[in-house]
């Protein structure tokens, strides 16, 4: 988990990388759900633009660490991430 001024990462399984955050963009926060593939040491991640809604749903729906399954894991990217917005996918790359 990281927390800076600008911007809040929420890791929901270490075993399988995917999670939400926000970001400030202009000053306003930008939020968004991510996912990653991972292929040996490295990850092919999609960052895609959730709402805050989204977001707070997240927080709930999922304990701050659970160890999450590739079946966990596409579920939740079927939900918050497949038919958003991407912000940015590639090899070991977050928000």
């Amino acid at each position: 988990m990281q927390n800076t001024d600008d911007r809040y990462l929420y890791v929901i399984s270490n075993c399988v990388r995917f999670g939400c955050g926000y970001r400030m963009v202009s000053g306003k926060k930008q939020y968004f759900a991510f996912h990653g593939i991972p292929v040996r040491n490295f990850d092919l991640f999609t960052t895609a633009e959730i709402s805050e809604e989204e977001y707070k749903q997240i927080i709930k729906e999922y304990p701050n660490e659970i160890k999450a399954d590739k079946e966990t894991a596409l579920i939740f990217r079927n939900k918050y991430v497949e038919n958003h917005t991407v912000l940015l996918e590639g090899w070991n790359k977050l928000l």
